[in-house]
């Protein structure tokens, strides 16, 4: 099976708070075995009703509030779980007069929705991605990355296995779920697209299960290389 994805839209999720789940009866919405969905963080958090309206709260005080770490007094480069990230991922485009924050404890609503689609579609394996577009550094525009994941490895693991000349590789892996979600947020579009959902079909090497989180994905402070910057 080739490799597709598939984005769909659906009916505007309104800030401050609208339930998520509607969406999922939305035309051209249809899950097969073994398909990786990905959902915009946006529709999560004002799921959770992760809103704040605009005017009513000091914009840095709300990014530092949010944050797991900042570089700069303008907050404007932060560590937000586990990923670096303008403004603790706190964004006003689509907010309609709302700061949308990420939505919380992620792992626990994928699963929520992982047993309703599976049950709604009658599968089994089912990947889920909450994703959001960051910046990288010295390049212009955004790409995707994967906040959290829930049914599937977000890593494929290449230690132990040879190149192309027989050398044995120590230290490659490769990030799934990110790698994904970039080409999914680039469908998903920045704009009024209103296309919150990407279905990911035919994606080979993916491991399926219950048993991963996104913690498979993430190096500790000391065995990042990056991880001197967090000094």
């Amino acid at each position: 099976m080739s490799l597709r994805f598939l984005a769909v839209k659906t009916s505007i999720l309104c800030p401050p708070v609208n339930n998520i789940f509607p969406l999922f009866n939305s035309e051209g919405f249809s899950l097969e075995e073994s398909d990786v969905l990905c959902i915009a963080t946006k529709c999560l958090a004002i799921h959770q009703g992760r809103c704040v309206r605009i005017g009513t709260v000091d914009k840095k005080q709300l990014i530092r509030r949010e944050a797991d770490w900042t570089w700069e007094e303008n907050c404007s480069l932060t560590l937000k779980d586990g990923i670096v990230i303008p403004f603790s991922g706190i964004d006003e485009s689509n907010g309609n007069g709302y700061y949308v924050l990420w939505p919380q404890n992620v792992t626990e609503l994928l699963a929520e929705i992982h047993r309703h689609l599976c049950k709604k579609f009658t599968i089994k394996n089912l990947g889920l991605m909450s994703i959001d577009s960051k910046i990288e550094p010295f390049r212009r525009g955004t790409v995707g990355v994967a906040q959290d994941i829930f049914g599937f490895n977000p890593i494929k693991d290449y230690r132990g296995k040879v190149d192309l000349f027989g050398r044995r590789l120590e230290m490659t892996s490769v990030n799934i779920a990110d790698s994904l979600a970039s080409t999914a947020c680039y469908l998903m579009g920045e704009g009024n697209e209103s296309s919150p959902f990407v279905i990911i079909r035919g994606a080979e090497n993916v491991e399926f299960g219950d048993k991963f989180s996104m913690a498979n994905a993430q190096l500790a402070k000391e065995d990042d290389m990056f991880g001197d910057i967090l000094n």
